[in-house]
């Protein structure tokens, strides 16, 4: 299933570009932006977008984060009593077919209100290193570990052109679903006591979301995948050309 996502996504990727010949050469047929609500998360994302005809476009995407918050998903609820972390790092890249449905009457100018389908590929690295009291003792334990997404998902978004050139994009609503994968390694004695506490979190959250438990063996290096749902959002400033 996961490997399929890409497969269609490439081939509907090539299909417009194929199309995108046909197009009015008179118009801007390309849009590079910034996400800027990206950035809020210590994430930098670039679109580019090329328009195929007047309804139709393809849009492809890539950010880069360079630092933020291992997600909520990894605590340890109560057991932590300190933590730091050097912050996520990683990439991610967002293949993505628009369909504008009241196109402007004005050449070259994609606006209005849109609906399209993405997919979604992230790979993140990191380290956490953390304290706890388990009710007995101390235990003081490290790792590192990296996540990886695959996902496909529905958005909808309003894009407004300003002055011919300029754009305003906001992509309001963009839920998908997501296959995560997550490796990590424990440089602990303590891995028999810190792999339950993070499998029992996972499954926690797992189980408010209506999904089936995982299991992650017990050992100095382990492995977990598991489904999720998943949200894109952004506020993309950009220029036509």
């Amino acid at each position: 299933m996961k490997n399929c996502l890409f497969v269609i996504s490439i081939s509907v990727l090539c299909t417009v570009s194929a199309y995108s010949q046909t197009a009015d050469d008179s118009a801007y047929l390309n849009t590079l932006k910034l996400n800027t609500a990206a950035l809020v998360f210590n994430n930098i994302s670039i679109q580019y977008e090329r328009q195929f005809d007047e309804r139709w476009s393809i849009q492809m995407g890539g950010g880069y984060k360079w630092g933020g918050g291992i997600p909520k998903i990894l605590g340890l609820g109560d057991f932590i009593m300190t933590s730091n972390t050097s912050g996520l790092r990683g990439f991610s890249f967002t293949p993505e077919v628009r369909y504008y449905f009241k196109p402007c009457e004005c050449p070259g100018e994609r606006s209005g209100l849109y609906g399209g389908i993405y997919t979604r590929y992230t790979r993140f690295y990191g380290d956490l290193r953390v304290q706890y009291w388990n009710g007995d003792q101390y235990m003081d334990v490290g790792a590192t570990g990296a996540m990886q997404e695959m996902g496909i998902g529905l958005q909808l978004g309003y894009q407004l052109v300003i002055k011919k050139r300029f754009v305003l994009d906001l992509m309001f609503m963009g839920p998908r679903r997501s296959f995560q994968k997550l490796n990590f390694e424990v440089d602990s004695d303590f891995a028999e006591d810190i792999i339950p506490l993070i499998e029992e979190e996972i499954n926690k959250r797992l189980e408010y979301l209506g999904m089936d438990p995982i299991s992650i063996p017990v050992s100095g290096s382990a492995e977990a995948k598991f489904g999720f749902s998943n949200f894109r959002y952004g506020i993309g400033i950009g220029y036509m050309f």
